[in-house]
């Protein structure tokens, strides 16, 4: 059973990774100055403030893809970075709800919260999972 723990752990880093390469481009577009709406927030922002805002959320972006990218080779080790994201998303619907939702709104808005959730239950789907009698992968120790 702790190849089908190991099997669902590289799923979500694959989903992980496409999911962030997706946003970062979506980010890197609106940087340029393409008039498109936020993946994740569903607006459309205007300025050369909100630009740069973008350029640099999506130099982040692009990075965490790289993580999730790497945490695939090795994922019984790096399994605690879908915990991590998952503990990030949920804050970033939080405070988007609390914070932006009089500002934020429509489907844009619905569907990235929607695809945030759905993320973070696979993501601590797959890390409990991993962790559990029947899932159980255990970090091997070298010698």
């Amino acid at each position: 059973m702790a190849t089908r723990g190991i099997q669902l752990l590289k799923l979500s880093f694959v989903i992980g990774t496409i999911a962030d390469a997706i946003v970062a481009a979506n980010w890197f577009l609106i940087a340029a100055g393409a008039e498109i709406p936020n993946m994740l927030a569903g607006m459309v922002g205007a300025g050369a403030d909100y630009r740069f805002a973008m350029y640099i959320a999506a130099l982040f972006m692009t990075g965490w893809t790289v993580i999730f990218a790497w945490g695939w080779f090795n994922p019984v080790e790096r399994r605690g970075l879908l915990l991590i994201t998952a503990a990030l998303l949920l804050l970033s619907m939080v405070l988007e709800v609390a914070l932006y939702s009089s500002t934020l709104g429509g489907a844009g808005f619905v569907l990235g919260l929607s695809a945030r959730a759905a993320l973070i239950a696979k993501f601590s789907f797959s890390y409990f999972y991993s962790r559990s009698g029947e899932g159980n992968v255990v970090v091997q120790e070298a010698r």
